[in-house]
């Protein structure tokens, strides 16, 4: 007999609860008369009087005989003020720091004859030879600095004048060949041996990893024709998507952490560097672009990654564990535990959970008790029903087995 009461005893807990919540948010339905638990404006529930030994003291009190409460597991903890953190999580997906991008271009005309960089995906360094361009301007563009440097130096029978009009081209020629994207390391080659190279030599202008490539072996190029993207991983950028209202909660600066599902165990810190403009007509989201160091390209543009930006000034809350608090998709609900076996249902409004709790902006005074278990049956407006009919159907049962003549 005892373990068939256990069962009947956690559903009569369960629904006295749910009346409780019922009475205190939808007065309406369930007005102040209701003997023992709520109010007697559900004549369809049977007489309880023999079950609850003693009457609420205020309506929407639930009462639980003390001697139920150990068997139904109820616990319950006190509220108490705590340090939130008002964190924003969203989504994001990381791609390069635009300042570390950088194109190379062809600055002479000609066709390629050595290809050293073919690929996308290629790790170079500042410095690497990418390719070789014959260009007959770059030759004719050498002879005539050669031809004016023999000028200036009065190899020829010419005059004064024409010494110092030699020395104006020589100059000149030199410029041009700077110009033309003729490395120093050339120019100073040339006036050395005063020999005439018959390629210009490409070198990468900052390391990285080559996202773009267009150069193909043998193919004419022509003067500003975009070759090579290189792009510098060991700074990403992330971009996330906020709800405009939590924009005041944003600002730069800000700490940020980022997760990903492909590096599982792995978070990255950074800050948060912009806030765009603009919202978004159609999502009413606000841009953040956050930065991360990534010396190991562990984060990689496109990935997708789950977004955090943290509060760098935390406040003190009145807070209870998330598993305090009833969401019906309507209200929020705690159960109140006045001792004694007392609860009260009581409405509350709650600020965003973070570390497992949810800040009390409204309807708890500290000290107070809330129950954080059994009240899970009852997290939602239909359980609340369910729980209710439940309720009537425990009572039927032992109002019958306390009749006379029915012994235990």
């Amino acid at each position: 007999m005892e373990q068939m009461n256990r069962p009947i005893a956690a559903l009569t807990f369960v629904a006295g609860l749910a009346i409780g919540a019922i009475a205190a948010l939808t007065a309406h339905r369930y007005a102040s008369d209701h003997v023992h638990a709520v109010s007697s404006s559900t004549p369809h529930l049977p007489d309880a009087r023999h079950s609850e030994p003693a009457p609420p003291r205020r309506t929407g009190e639930v009462y639980i005989e003390p001697s139920m409460l150990q068997n139904l597991g109820v616990r319950s903890v006190a509220v108490t003020t705590r340090t939130i953190r008002d964190s924003i999580r969203t989504t994001g997906y990381v791609d390069y720091d635009q300042e570390r991008v950088v194109s190379v271009n062809a600055r002479i005309s000609g066709w390629i004859e050595k290809l050293n960089v073919a690929y996308v995906g290629q790790q170079v360094s500042k410095g690497q030879r990418l390719l070789e361009i014959y260009s007959p301007e770059l030759v004719l563009t050498e002879e005539d600095y050669l031809r004016s440097r023999r000028l200036a130096a009065g190899a020829t029978a010419a005059t004064g004048a024409a010494q110092l009009d030699g020395l104006h081209l020589m100059d000149a020629a030199e410029t041009k060949m700077r110009l033309l994207g003729v490395p120093a390391s050339e120019i100073r080659r040339l006036r050395e041996t005063g020999k005439v190279a018959q390629t210009v030599l490409l070198d990468a202008p900052a390391g990285g990893v080559v996202t773009q490539s267009k150069a193909v072996d043998g193919a004419y190029v022509k003067a500003g024709d975009d070759l090579y993207t290189i792009a510098d991983l060991s700074r990403v950028w992330v971009y996330a998507d906020i709800y405009e209202r939590e924009l005041p909660k944003v600002k730069v600066g800000q700490m940020a952490e980022v997760t990903s599902d492909a590096l599982e165990g792995r978070k990255f810190q950074g800050r948060a560097s912009y806030i765009y403009p603009n919202v978004n007509e159609q999502s009413r989201t606000v841009r953040v672009r956050l930065e991360f160091d990534n010396p190991k390209a562990l984060l990689k543009p496109g990935m997708y990654v789950k977004t955090t930006l943290i509060d760098d000034s935390p406040e003190r809350h009145l807070a209870v564990p998330n598993e305090a608090v009833l969401d019906s998709g309507v209200r929020k609900v705690v159960i109140v535990d006045l001792g004694h076996g007392h609860f009260e249902p009581r409405e509350v409004e709650v600020g965003s959970a973070s570390g497992g709790y949810f800040p009390i902006l409204k309807g708890l005074s500290e000290g107070e008790r809330v129950v954080t278990s059994a009240q899970f049956l009852i997290d939602s407006e239909s359980n609340l029903h369910e729980a209710l009919e439940a309720m009537s159907l425990g009572r039927d049962r032992n109002a019958a087995r306390e009749q006379p003549g029915n012994g235990h």
